[in-house]
């Protein structure tokens, strides 16, 4: 049965009728005549000699294949992967006159010769076998059409990228790719966006849910800034329709990002601060996830917003700035860190490396000083000081594992990482640490929970050992004991009713945390608990999916992993997860050696038996209170190195 999300279309397609040709002597005077055998009607009828005029669209098609056309290839004709042109092939939402248009031109690409074509990745296969390809058309050939006039939702490149979701999710990650290829236009809904009440309610869930993780917007001038400002608008539009959408009718924030991203590209905002807020603002819009390229992703407009940052020269500041009263250093700082704070977490989890070299930079960390005087909620500014801190840290411990692969030297576990880690969380203010010690919840602080999930999910990153011999990593004791406190701060959020605040790397946070319980649900004794903890992170999954493209990815990525280990025939996956590692130490055999470690349980001051029943059992073995760096780590980190480099390794597999 076909596909009824296609249009079904054969080579035989008639297509639309063109003006019939023409002699040099009609064409010039724009006379319409009909072309004979020998000569045209015109000409017949005045006795002149006929010369047909080569029209100029064969120039343009004239190729390899000596001016001749390229048949339209049906969908599920294999032969289609060994084109050197690449069809296009009708997807939802397309405009007819699109199809209508010279599609040799489209696919023709200027100044590219036939060998260079053929070395392109191909795309995704549909269920048919037959390769996508939207039209693409250069400038110099199709001038009225541009890439802002394709919707991001249904324009998709070529080129799949490395997510950093671990190979594990591959399959998952594989299958979202071709899914964005064949994504339908949504129809745009243009409703103004500066009603008064709308713009009051996206205010208040800016302010509430957003401000501690990109504190740019300042109470005291929004209104007037809004008001000046149709790009920064639609974008604090954005934010409030899709974290918390308003019951009455709004054009929804597909409509505000298109709207906004537009007008950043057309240069219409004068003023480069307004500018920067509003991509900033940008982040809380990724349908999309980023298994293939795009510039759509919160890669991309965090680079815009640090490339601009860096023309501008806010990475250094002098005496002078500190008394120009033109310069509000508190705001630059703001934008800066924010976007600082951002490029770390994407970097670890996408495996990508930083833009900001720290040691390149003399801007001073965020202080309370940076914010304005009238912020009544200073728990707020807080939150996003240590929030940066937690950052920087995260950033040294993605160049760490980056590098380790190339350096031998660096294959031991980096303690003094693991020490800034604890530095860290015991800096932490009373009101900002993390209440989980009960069984229970009673003071919920939804900010420090979300604050700690970074933290938690980073220490399951460094304690997930790679072995040769499995294809899932080895989670060590503190990777399992930090996956269950984030379970449990998961659970605090879904018991109080929802998700849609959280951003979209808590999809891979989750995912992470995933890993390491699946692995405790194998032994005997963590297993009733860890089982309990996946149910949680599947649920929340599911939740986060109404907001987040990369939440599809890890969904599927759950139910297969899940099945395979409850599989009759997964003798072998279970095997792998159970077996010892390469020194020869299991889940519950650990030696001790105090010799430039780190007591690991440093990392959870606010952990107790009651956090989980996974804590529970391991709190009880005292056998694993020590962690021993060194033996465990020996060689553990440049197994790892495919976590952060991905799916590099693809290139030499015909995935798709």
């Amino acid at each position: 049965m076909s596909n009824p999300a296609w249009v079904d279309y054969s080579a035989q397609r008639q297509k639309r009728k063109r003006a019939a040709l023409a002699c040099e002597v009609c064409h010039s005077k724009k006379t319409r005549s009909t072309q004979g055998h020998n000569t045209c009607t015109n000409c017949a009828l005045s006795a002149k000699e006929c010369h047909v005029r080569q029209p100029k669209r064969d120039k343009i098609r004239q190729g390899t294949d000596g001016g001749r056309n390229h048949p339209l290839t049906p969908p599920g004709d294999s032969s289609a992967t060994s084109s050197n042109v690449l069809d296009p092939i009708m997807v939802p939402g397309d405009s007819p006159e699109l199809l209508d248009m010279d599609l040799s031109a489209l696919t023709t690409n200027a100044g590219v010769t036939a060998p260079q074509r053929e070395a392109l990745p191909p795309l995704p296969p549909t269920n048919g076998g037959s390769m996508l390809q939207r039209p693409n058309p250069m400038p110099s050939q199709t001038a009225s059409i541009s890439m802002n006039d394709i919707s991001p939702s249904t324009r998709s490149d070529r080129y799949p990228v490395d997510p950093g979701f671990l190979h594990i999710y591959g399959p998952e990650n594989e299958s979202d790719a071709r899914n964005q290829v064949i994504s339908s236009k949504k129809q745009q809904n243009f409703l103004d966006v500066s009603q008064p009440d709308l713009q009051q309610s996206f205010t208040e869930t800016y302010f509430e849910y957003c401000y501690p993780w990109c504190p740019i917007l300042d109470k005291s001038s929004l209104a007037s800034d809004l008001a000046q400002s149709p790009l920064l608008d639609n974008a604090l539009a954005l934010v409030g329709s899709h974290v918390q959408p308003p019951m009455i009718p709004h054009a929804g924030p597909e409509s505000y990002y298109d709207r906004a991203r537009r007008r950043f590209y057309d240069d219409e905002e004068a003023d480069l601060i307004t500018s920067l807020k509003a991509v900033l603002l940008f982040y809380w819009w990724a349908p999309r996830s980023p298994t293939m390229v795009h510039r759509h992703s919160s890669w991309w407009w965090t680079s815009v917003v640090i490339r601009h940052c860096q023309q501008a020269g806010f990475s250094h500041e002098s005496e002078s700035d500190s008394t120009d009263p033109q310069r509000d250093l508190g705001i630059r700082r703001r934008i800066w860190w924010t976007a600082f704070a951002r490029e770390r977490l994407t970097s670890i989890c996408q495996g990508k490396p930083c833009i900001i070299d720290p040691e390149d930079c003399n801007i001073p960390e965020p202080s309370l000083d940076d914010f304005p005087p009238d912020l009544q909620d200073k728990s707020k500014a807080e939150v996003f000081i240590y929030w940066v801190r937690l950052c920087a840290i995260i950033g040294r411990v993605a160049k760490y594992l980056s590098r380790s692969s190339s350096d031998s030297s660096s294959n031991s576990f980096p303690v003094h990482l693991g020490k800034e880690l604890i530095e860290w969380v015991r800096s932490l203010p009373s009101h900002l640490q993390l209440p989980i010690g009960a069984s229970y919840t009673a003071n919920f602080n939804r900010d420090a929970h979300q604050l700690h999930l970074p933290y938690l999910t980073i220490i399951i990153v460094l304690y997930l050992k790679r072995s040769p011999q499995s294809s899932l990593p080895h989670a060590l004791p503190p990777s399992i004991l930090a996956a269950t406190c984030l379970a449990r701060i998961m659970k605090d959020i879904l018991v109080r009713g929802g998700t849609r605040y959280l951003m979209a790397i808590s999809c891979w946070y989750s995912g992470m945390a995933f890993i390491a319980l699946l692995q405790a649900s194998v032994n005997e004794e963590l297993k009733p608990g860890a089982d309990a903890d996946l149910d949680i992170l599947t649920l929340a999954i599911k939740q986060l999916k109404t907001m987040w493209g990369t939440a599809n990815v890890f969904d599927q990525g759950f139910e297969r992993l899940r099945a395979n280990a409850k599989s009759s025939q997964s003798d072998d996956f279970l095997a792998s997860l159970t077996s010892n590692d390469a020194s020869g130490q299991n889940l519950n055999s650990v030696d001790t050696d105090m010799h430039n470690g780190v007591d690991w349980l440093d990392y959870f001051p606010f952990v107790s038996a009651q956090t989980s029943p996974v804590a529970d059992k391991l709190l009880a073995q005292q056998s694993m209170q020590v962690f021993p760096f060194d033996s465990f780590f020996d060689t553990s980190l440049l197994n790892f190195q495919d976590v952060f480099e991905g799916f590099d390794s693809w290139n030499d597999k015909n995935l798709f």
